[in-house]
């Protein structure tokens, strides 16, 4: 007999040398081998090469982080060097102003004052009173201490009173004292004397203690 298919090509059942049951296992296979083939490849190249990559950061990191050390170490020790610098300065710009300011001084007693009398310094001691930030001048304002035994010596008893006036006269009207920033007036510290006439030398001495004040501007470092 003879059987003729009448459907339409699109309908009439295809045969094939393929068996279906074979299929699905395969894939399964196919499947488990790539996930196999993605997890080798994800354990033993990338992993490694992320691994490798991290280690790398690290390092750098780590000598980075030894290098700023370094930076910062070698700026500190630049910052004290500057402040060692700025501590001599200020320490030599002194001991000059000292030197100088003990010569002018020496020189005003050194004088001739007139009216008869002289003024010897028994005791003398120059210190640094205080210092501040200046308002005025750039820089460190400091103030100096004069704090002294002095001895005037007149040829006349009875006229203390006049050679005290004529001394403090004479200072304060001096260039050591008018162009050197003296705080107030040469008697701010006097509060009175006790006369003495030694007839052995026919003189009148009258012990004072007493104590200038002057200010000086030293200019900071680099200003």
């Amino acid at each position: 007999m003879i059987k003729i298919n009448l459907l339409p090509p699109e309908l009439r059942k295809r045969t094939t040398s393929i068996n279906p049951m074979m299929v699905v296992p395969a894939l399964e296979i196919a499947a488990c081998i790539a996930i196999l083939l993605l997890g080798a490849y994800v354990s033993y190249v990338k992993i490694p090469a992320a691994n490798a990559i991290s280690d790398a950061k690290n390092q750098e990191l780590t000598d980075k982080t030894a290098q700023a050390a370094t930076i910062q170490d070698e700026t500190d020790k630049i910052a004290d060097f500057q402040t060692t610098q700025d501590m001599l300065q200020g320490m030599l710009g002194r001991k000059v102003y000292w030197a100088h300011t003990m010569d002018d001084f020496v020189n005003l007693l050194a004088s001739n004052f007139p009216g008869g009398f002289t003024v010897r310094c028994l005791d003398l001691e120059v210190t640094p009173a205080g210092s501040g930030e200046s308002t005025s001048h750039k820089g460190d304002v400091i103030t100096y201490s004069f704090r002294g035994r002095f001895q005037l010596v007149g040829d006349q008893n009875g006229t203390s009173g006049d050679y005290i006036r004529d001394m403090f006269k004479q200072i304060g009207a001096s260039a050591f004292w008018k162009g050197n920033n003296f705080i107030d007036k040469p008697e701010r510290s006097y509060f009175g004397d006790t006369p003495q006439f030694d007839p052995s030398i026919g003189k009148l001495i009258i012990p004072l203690d007493l104590e200038f004040h002057r200010i000086h501007t030293i200019a900071k470092a680099g200003g």
